[in-house]
């Protein structure tokens, strides 16, 4: 079933807030989604950051949360800002005015130098987004657990 934004995004927020381990591992797991969010490998996002969550030992669960920052109503900006960003990284004088596709074939489909530069342009973005993504998350969680110890020691009976 289809969800708006809004009920996405806090689905989104309460299975973040219920994410177990050291906030150094949810964030890293986070930002690794994040990072892989960016990218143009829509059909893959999941099972990518999961895997790389598992080779930087960060959080999996995290890492696919992170994974939906990719939606139906981002897609089309971020791919767009990684394909500009990737022709001017790159050199390309000739761009595209705009990109519609519905899949990683039809990207495919528009020439290697399109998709070259999308994937150039993701990993740069992707990579300042996981970064920030990571400190956001790491202050959060030490917030949260910091807050939950809190709870613990005031509502502990008093002898």
């Amino acid at each position: 079933m289809f969800t708006g934004p809004r009920e996405r995004f806090s689905q989104m927020l309460v299975r973040t807030r219920q994410l177990e381990g050291n906030p150094h591992y949810i964030a890293l797991g986070m930002a690794v989604g994040i990072f892989v969010s960016i990218t143009p490998i829509i059909p893959l996002q999941t099972i990518v950051a999961i895997a790389l969550a598992y080779l930087v030992r960060g959080s999996k669960s995290a890492a696919a949360l992170g994974t939906w920052l990719s939606n139906p109503l981002t897609i089309p900006v971020v791919y767009y800002a990684n394909y500009k960003l990737g022709c001017m990284l790159l050199g390309y004088q000739k761009t595209l005015d705009s990109i519609t596709f519905d899949s990683f074939s039809q990207l495919m489909e528009l020439g290697l130098e399109v998709t070259w530069a999308m994937i150039v342009g993701g990993v740069v973005i992707g990579a300042i987004l996981g970064v920030a993504a990571y400190f956001i998350t790491f202050r959060v969680f030490i917030s949260i657990r910091q807050r939950a110890r809190q709870v613990d020691t005031d509502s502990r009976p008093r002898p």
